[in-house]
């Protein structure tokens, strides 16, 4: 009986009664994704790093209206944690020199937060 009922629901609605289904692998969020990890892998503490984190804030734009843009909205808020991050170490870094240990938790949480960004992004099919 129950899955007589489930062939009618899915009959009489369609797929989308099963959800919202993932979206599809896409070229475009795919090298941003790569770009977030490669900045990340490079950020230096000793170097500039309003410049670093400005590179980082772009492409975390770039990427949330890509996001928006396409309406992938399963992806669209991947960024959140990330850019929460970069915004913080930003807010910090302004009000004058940070600690090379402050600095290193926040590289190594950035680092940590673009693979999650990346392989989830490009784990799709």
């Amino acid at each position: 009986m129950k899955l007589a009922s489930l062939i009618l629901v899915l009959t009489l609605t369609g797929c989308s009664a099963l959800g919202p289904w993932p979206s599809k692998w896409d070229v475009n969020q795919a090298k941003v994704t790569t770009d977030l990890r490669q900045t990340a892998a490079n950020f230096d503490c000793k170097g500039n790093l309003t410049e670093q984190l400005t590179v980082l804030n772009l492409q975390l734009q770039w990427f949330d209206l890509y996001a928006e843009s396409k309406n992938t909205k399963d992806v669209a808020k991947l960024t959140d944690t990330m850019k929460a991050t970069a915004k913080e170490f930003a807010e910090r870094s302004n009000k004058g020199p940070v600690s090379p240990i402050y600095c290193d938790i926040k590289r190594k949480l950035i680092i940590q937060q673009a693979d999650i960004i990346a392989k989830t992004v490009q784990g799709r099919f």
